[in-house]
């Protein structure tokens, strides 16, 4: 037990520095750590995948409020923009969760892989996911906030991949962008979470210790640590050379989907 704490407490201090600086949950970090720290804790194959997301959106609801607390002490949400997107996302999210549980392990976990990995050569080749500008409308932005809570909730992250791009084509600048996309992380978390509390319930073969596919040993240790490493994680974004971060950061996303394809 002391070494699973150990494990995610580390874990999150990588998952809170990334959420401040890219406006990101962390789950792309959290989500393969925690399915190869699972497996070799000999959980059942059958919920490992699912465990692992469900535990990382869980995470992210204290990774989310400290980063958005961050952002929003430097002035960079955009709360005009964030209260349509957030009405989306209260629906998207938790329909995501009910809708993940129906997917097979396997398969999600190599769906999780390939997202990973087609993260990291956006990230690498600055590719643009939006082509232009657009001036949202409040009917558009509940419909992007439900798309992006949906996919986010499959996926175990904070959305941050999908929604920096969106906050940018609608005219925010970069750093509005990041800041008003980690506010975002809340309600993709809560509603995530409560979720897959509600697909977990009477599920026998889950280990003790869980709250629905939610690990609570693992939800403690990376959440006492992250609420503490996010804050300087939104320093390091307004000092620090988004290029070089970008670079680095795609280079552990290649390792990361390599080794998803390889557990």
């Amino acid at each position: 037990m002391f070494d699973e704490i150990l494990i995610f407490s580390a874990l999150g201090i990588l998952a809170g520095l990334l959420a401040g600086m890219f406006g990101i949950g962390g789950g792309l970090i959290i989500v393969p750590v925690l399915i190869g720290t699972f497996t070799s804790l000999g959980f059942d194959n059958e919920v490992i995948v699912h465990l692992s997301i469900g535990t990382a959106i869980a995470c992210i609801i204290f990774t989310g409020l400290s980063s958005a607390n961050a952002h929003k002490n430097k002035n960079s949400i955009n709360f005009i923009h964030f209260k349509p997107v957030a009405i989306g996302i209260t629906f998207g999210a938790l329909i995501g969760a009910l809708f993940a549980i129906q997917i097979k392990g396997l398969f999600l976990k190599y769906l999780i892989a390939v997202f990973i990995l087609l993260v990291g050569f956006q990230l690498l080749f600055n590719i643009s996911l939006t082509s232009k500008q657009f001036t949202p409308t409040k009917p558009k932005s509940i419909f992007a906030g439900s798309v992006i809570g949906f996919l986010s909730s499959i996926l175990g992250i904070g959305g941050g991949t999908f929604s920096v791009p969106y906050f940018k084509a609608s005219g925010l600048n970069l750093t509005s962008a990041i800041g008003t996309s980690a506010a975002c992380g809340v309600p993709i978390a809560i509603f995530g979470t409560l979720g897959y509390i509600i697909a977990g319930i009477n599920k026998d073969i889950l280990p003790t210790m869980s709250l629905g596919y939610i690990y609570l040993p693992a939800l403690l240790g990376v959440s006492i640590t992250s609420i503490f490493s996010a804050k300087y994680g939104a320093d390091i974004a307004h000092y620090l050379s988004q290029s070089v971060l970008r670079k680095l950061m795609a280079a552990w996303f290649f390792i990361v989907s390599i080794y998803m394809f390889l557990i």
